[in-house]
């Protein structure tokens, strides 16, 4: 299952649990994955929105999952990514701007 997936890939993984989390790969052992800066999808008032994974772990340090927790990992879509690298930029990125009619 992580064969194809190398260190620095953006991905979803899906737990036992039914939590869907999106984070940077960065590794993988024989009984755990390791990854980086996750995000989970949350409802919020005004839709879906990012929340943090495991709130009380440092972010940039990796967080290791049990191999056999997750049912299946996926490189996540375009527009998932955009919208995680907006969270994590440093660099304030202006929406694009549209016509209200």
């Amino acid at each position: 299952m992580f064969d194809k997936i190398k260190d620095g890939d953006l991905v979803t993984l899906k737990l036992a649990s039914g939590e869907e989390v999106i984070a940077k790969f960065t590794g993988k052992a024989d009984t755990y994955v390791s990854i980086e800066k996750a995000l989970v999808l949350m409802q919020g008032p005004q839709g879906l929105a990012f929340g943090t994974f495991f709130s009380t772990a440092e972010q940039d340090k990796p967080i290791n999952i049990a191999k056999d927790k997750i049912t299946s990992i996926a490189y996540i879509n375009d527009k998932i990514r955009q919208e995680y690298d907006r969270v994590f930029s440093k660099i304030e990125v202006p929406k694009k701007p549209s016509i209200i009619t």
